[in-house]
């Protein structure tokens, strides 16, 4: 564990940025409790958008939880050369089941009926996160197998650019919300005062 707490991420070592994140937390706390009107308004305003930054967090953190531990297991990065693009798959699978759930019933409320919506939504969703992955393996690939540079803050900056485009590919496209559909009320009102 002290290992783990030692490490460095962007010079810093992780135990300094647990200890960040904490007190952003506890600041973060007493801003609302000072401002919490005008935070709720806000809330209120941008709920999915806060939403899925929240899970973006969370799903990061699911990520990283698998990540790290496996991409730092002594001696295998030696041994085999592909060892953090594998780890990179293991974390994946994780988060965008981790994704998948909560951006369906918190972020975007999805409520489609049945199992054939779900297993379309499930496999869009999927598809848009294999073009992520791929696009994130090939930054790796590049940055960390071939040039050499450090695998956490590579991994880091491709992960804010996967969070940008899963958000759009879920908004527009996999969750979208359909407008709702006329029954044809209005149309015979209105031919009915056209023959009046």
């Amino acid at each position: 564990m002290r290992e783990f707490l030692s490490d460095t991420i962007f010079g810093i070592t992780v135990g300094t940025w647990l200890i960040i994140s904490g007190c952003v937390i506890v600041v973060s706390g007493i801003l609302y409790l000072i401002f919490r009107k005008k935070a709720n308004a806000f809330l209120s305003k941008h709920r999915e958008f806060v939403l899925y930054a929240v899970f973006g967090v969370l799903t990061t953190a699911v990520n990283y939880g698998v990540y790290y531990p496996l991409v730092n297991i002594p001696g295998m990065a030696e041994h085999t050369r592909w060892w953090t693009l594998i780890v990179n798959v293991f974390a994946w699978v994780a988060s965008v089941l981790f994704a998948f759930v909560t951006n369906k019933l918190f972020v975007f409320k999805s409520r489609g009926k049945g199992k054939k919506t779900a297993f379309k939504e499930l496999a869009a969703f999927f598809g848009a996160r294999l073009a992520s992955l791929a696009v994130e393996e090939l930054v790796l690939f590049v940055f960390v197998t071939l040039l050499h540079f450090n695998e956490n803050i590579i991994k880091l900056i491709a992960s804010i650019g996967t969070v940008i485009c899963n958000y759009f590919f879920s908004k527009f496209i996999i969750f979208k919300t359909k407008k709702p559909e006329t029954d044809g009320e209005e149309e015979t009102e209105t031919d009915t005062e056209e023959t009046k």
